[in-house]
């Protein structure tokens, strides 16, 4: 899985959104996790910003192992649904049809 934060030197609340990212995924350092800070005025932050739409900063963009997008939080996350898109994400917990259905 993918977590790519995206941000602007002229946004205020970016450095308090990459505060708690960067803390939340130090705890996954042993799962198939990576993670990219993305600043929107280099050229790659432009491209990938195009591409995936990104209107706003702070925005946080899960991505699948197959490059799709599987959830999107804008703002500043709150760090216990922050933990919980992660575990979602990396297979640690299992949504309610996952249980259900065991997929």
């Amino acid at each position: 899985m993918e977590l790519l934060l995206f941000v602007s030197s002229h946004c205020p609340v970016c450095p308090r959104a990459e505060k708690i990212v960067k803390k939340v995924v130090r705890d996954y350092s042993n799962e198939n996790l990576d993670f990219k800070k993305v600043r929107i005025r280099t050229s790659e932050g432009k491209q990938l910003s195009i591409e995936l739409n990104i209107r706003a900063t702070p925005t946080i963009v899960f991505r699948n192992d197959e490059g799709s997008e599987t959830k999107r939080i804008v703002g500043v996350p709150d760090e216990s649904q922050l933990k919980k898109e992660i575990d979602k994400g990396v297979g640690l917990k299992k949504g309610f049809f996952q249980k259900i259905f065991g997929k």
